[in-house]
């Protein structure tokens, strides 16, 4: 479609679809996954449309390539690409607590390569631990579907040698192999002690200007990771975004 026009009248009609659908899910009913109803949720639509992950042609490749390697969104996964590249200048290394199949590992990996950082990417390998009665879906074991070897292939397939595999329960299995300070650490464990345990031992080693992102804050299931992080609201010395 090359006529200006034309792509106008294709935008407005774009635009006319996406205010249809915004006023359809505000009329729903929000809804809540606890006893206590603390937490609601409710259908999200934005209305920006800037994408700059389109103009990134090596994330688009990445992300592409690690389609079958990740539940995590292109959006969520160009935010760990866009803040790899952002913290070059800030001490320390990278953290990744619940890799999975190691599409978002991958990410950091690629997005921080030639910055002098290693990724750690900390991962039972078994599933998901340390499910409680603050988590509403999660109850132990979900996404064992993976292994080192399947990840470790992943890394090989990208050229990536700027990352290192600790299998076992973070912290303490693994933590220990850690030195030095962090600048990064994506938090993706879903329930809310496993979740905890990470901010704990991460936080002191936490450089200025470093950064914990929590993948399942917000999400409906995922209430236990969403309650540790309002905890942490308005802390001294802690910016939340």
């Amino acid at each position: 479609m090359s006529d200006p026009a034309d792509r106008t009248a294709l935008n407005d009609i774009q635009a006319g679809f996406t205010t249809t659908a915004y006023q359809f899910l505000r009329k729903l009913p929000p809804w809540s996954n606890t006893a206590n109803r603390e937490l609601l949720h409710q259908h999200l639509l934005p209305f920006s449309t800037y994408s700059p992950w389109l103009g990134d042609p090596d994330f688009i490749d990445t992300f592409n390539r690690i389609l079958k390697h990740t539940l995590v969104d292109k959006y969520r996964c160009f935010e760990l690409w866009s803040l790899g590249k952002q913290l070059e200048a800030v001490e320390g290394d990278v953290l990744e607590v619940g890799v999975w199949r190691g599409g978002t590992g991958v990410i950091l990996a690629r997005s921080t390569a030639g910055s002098g950082k290693t990724v750690y990417l900390a991962d039972t390998f078994t599933g998901v631990v340390k499910a409680g009665e603050e988590d509403t879906r999660y109850t132990g074991g979900e996404h064992a579907d993976t292994s080192v070897p399947l990840v470790e292939a992943l890394l090989q397939d990208f050229g990536l040698d700027n990352a290192v595999l600790l299998q076992g329960i973070f912290p303490e299995d693994t933590a220990h192999l850690i030195a030095g300070r962090l600048s990064m650490v994506h938090c993706d464990v879903d329930v809310y002690e496993s979740a905890k345990g990470v901010v704990e031992w991460a936080l002191p080693r936490l450089s200025p200007g470093g950064v914990i992102v929590f993948d399942d804050y917000g999400f409906s299931g995922c209430e236990g990771v969403t309650r540790l992080v309002n905890e942490y609201q308005g802390r001294p010395g802690l910016l939340f975004l």
